[in-house]
């Protein structure tokens, strides 16, 4: 399991699980072992928590400039990735084509025009 725990097998394959069965498991380690078990389980989540906390914070940049690309073209393929990565501004996907901004009245970031009409309340004849 772990250097401090050695190669050793402390739980049993439990099988399915069903109604009832915490009250007829039995336990074959000592409570010392458990806690041990435990403060392992811990320490290794711990050690987890901490390096993708880290990972997130170092690559903060990157993370919004995917979050940019993917409003304003609603994805994101491999050379963009590459692009966000390497630092750089990515480039449009591939597929892409821009809105045209002179019909309708504009849409999002990327110009355009809605789909559905945004009239709030439609006149009556």
């Amino acid at each position: 399991m772990t250097e401090a725990l050695g190669p050793m097998v402390y739980a049993e394959n439990e099988g399915e699980v069903f109604l009832g069965r915490s009250v007829t498991k039995t336990n074959n380690m000592s409570e010392a072992t458990l806690q041990k078990v435990d403060g392992e389980v811990r320490r290794i989540i711990d050690a987890q928590y901490a390096q993708a906390r880290k990972l997130i914070e170092d690559n903060q940049d990157k993370m919004h400039a995917m979050a940019k690309a993917l409003l304003e073209w609603e994805t994101i393929d491999g050379e963009q990735l590459d692009d966000i990565m390497a630092g750089k501004e990515p480039r449009p996907p591939k597929d892409w084509t821009p809105r045209n901004s002179s019909v309708g009245g504009g849409g999002g970031p990327s110009g355009g025009s809605p789909a559905v009409s945004t009239d709030p309340a439609p006149t009556v004849a």
